[in-house]
């Protein structure tokens, strides 16, 4: 549970806000110019004081301080785990998919750019921005290990070759049954064919295993592609909308989807890197791309 900010805190925030300091700041030089600073002065404060409380008191402002208080603590905490976690990430895929990654994440910026030139008054909302980037961030982040687990399956794919087990299958089967009756066999015979029943297991086994990681490579395909269009259509949301709580619905809406897709791969321990729990990397404001 996050933990709430002290009401202090509140009024400080609005009042660093830059928005604030430039009306106060234009406020005071113009009593100032006027030589009546003395009623301009309190008008100022009076203004100031109602500005601040309203503010500070609001539920949806409160909520932004504290995203912004976790959101920097979090940060903090993870930031000594999750480096190196993208660091081996970016170290292990292919560069294809280190290239689709940053299209993906060029592509949220330049939209989040435009959604302030078209927009400008935005710029003053936090909230709206900082719920945004914090919600792309979070996908972005689910997108680059959805590419890295699939990277792993497609190594491990490319050692496997479905007809050369299946070739041997068919000699394993086809040695059995040279082998003729089970109730004839002879001491020798029974060793033999023990041993390649073993054997056959084994073989179908690893036949059964590779079936399954083409199916799940298949599936974290559809899954990327269903992810990357969805971070495209919510980055593009900032262009023609300022509503936070609808775009954070949004986002959680798709990472519930995404729920059964990170359990399907804890499950298969594609993604055994320490620090890919921690909080995303804030991709939108900073390079984090390995080097």
């Amino acid at each position: 549970m996050t933990k709430r900010a002290g009401f202090l805190q509140y009024i400080k925030s609005a009042f660093v806000n830059h928005w604030n300091l430039l009306a106060v700041g234009a406020g005071v030089l113009g009593g100032v110019i006027s030589g009546q600073a003395d009623i301009v002065f309190p008008m100022i404060a009076a203004v100031e004081m109602s500005y601040l409380a309203g503010l500070a008191s609001h539920p949806k402002f409160q909520a932004y301080v504290d995203a912004k208080k976790h959101k920097a603590t979090r940060q903090e905490q993870g930031q000594q785990v999750v480096q190196p976690a993208l660091g081996r990430m970016f170290a292990a895929i292919d560069p294809a998919s280190r290239a689709r990654f940053e299209a993906l994440r060029r592509r949220a910026r330049e939209l989040r750019t435009l959604a302030q030139e078209v927009r400008p008054g935005a710029q003053a909302v936090g909230p709206v921005n900082d719920m945004q980037n914090e919600s792309i961030n979070k996908l972005l982040w689910i997108f680059l290990k959805l590419l890295y687990s699939r990277f792993s399956i497609e190594r491990f794919l490319r050692t496997t070759h479905e007809q050369e087990l299946q070739n041997e299958l068919n000699t394993i089967n086809t040695k059995i049954e040279a082998l003729g009756d089970v109730t004839e066999d002879t001491s020798n015979e029974a060793r033999m064919r023990r041993s390649l029943i073993d054997t056959l297991a084994s073989v179908q086994l690893r036949l059964d295993n590779l079936t399954q990681a083409q199916e799940n490579f298949e599936f974290l395909g559809l899954e990327i592609n269903r992810l990357e269009n969805k971070i495209t259509s919510i980055a593009e949301l900032a262009v023609s909308r300022q509503d936070p709580d609808f775009i954070t619905s949004e986002v959680d809406g798709v990472a519930a989807t995404m729920q059964q897709t990170e359990a399907a791969i804890n499950d298969l321990h594609l993604l055994d890197i320490e620090g890919a729990d921690a909080p995303p990397p804030a991709f939108l404001d900073a390079q984090y791309l390995a080097q």
